[in-house]
């Protein structure tokens, strides 16, 4: 049974977007602050930096970031012109490189990127309260889809039968 989030589930929900929205917005400040980068390019720069040679195959890039095909091609365009990467066809295969700059740029980002989040680790969360957000956050694992009638049949499920959120951490 669906229906309303009660005042407390609501709340809590708007907190943790309020706060997603908050730590996401000071983590791109900070990152376009040092390197003059959106967090869009920081992420392709980051799967291209981290590839071998510097390079990926253009429907790599798009799995590893979770972006359709459309999108991905709209974002290379604009990293080319700034010089960040270079795209190579060879047949039906698109291959991505990071250039020289690239890395550069990538370098100045990941040393405020890492900055900012610790701070907003470190400084804002205890050991205990970063605990409880990893138990909650686990890796991967799809969230089997509850039938009506399983839920009828067993109404007072247990936290620990409840399926975890599923989030993706790198």
């Amino acid at each position: 049974m669906a229906g309303e989030l009660t005042n407390g589930e609501a709340s809590t929900w708007r907190l943790i977007q309020r706060l997603a929205d908050l730590a996401t917005g000071i983590v791109e400040q900070q990152i376009r602050s040092a390197a003059d980068l959106s967090t869009a390019e920081f992420e392709v720069l980051r799967c291209l930096v981290a590839a071998p040679d510097g390079q990926l195959r253009q429907a790599e890039l798009a799995a590893g970031l979770g972006w359709d095909k459309s999108r991905l091609s709209h974002q290379l365009t604009r990293m080319e012109h700034r010089e960040l990467l270079e795209r190579q066809k060879s047949g039906r295969i698109h291959a991505v490189t990071v250039t020289r700059s690239g890395v550069q740029k990538f370098e100045m980002a990941d040393g405020a990127h890492v900055a900012a989040v610790r701070m907003l680790l470190q400084e804002h969360l205890s050991t205990a309260e970063r605990e409880a957000l990893q138990q909650t956050a686990v890796l991967e694992e799809p969230v089997p889809a509850v039938t009506a009638r399983e839920e009828t049949a067993s109404p007072e499920r247990t936290a620990a039968s409840r399926p975890a959120l599923r989030v993706r951490t790198t």
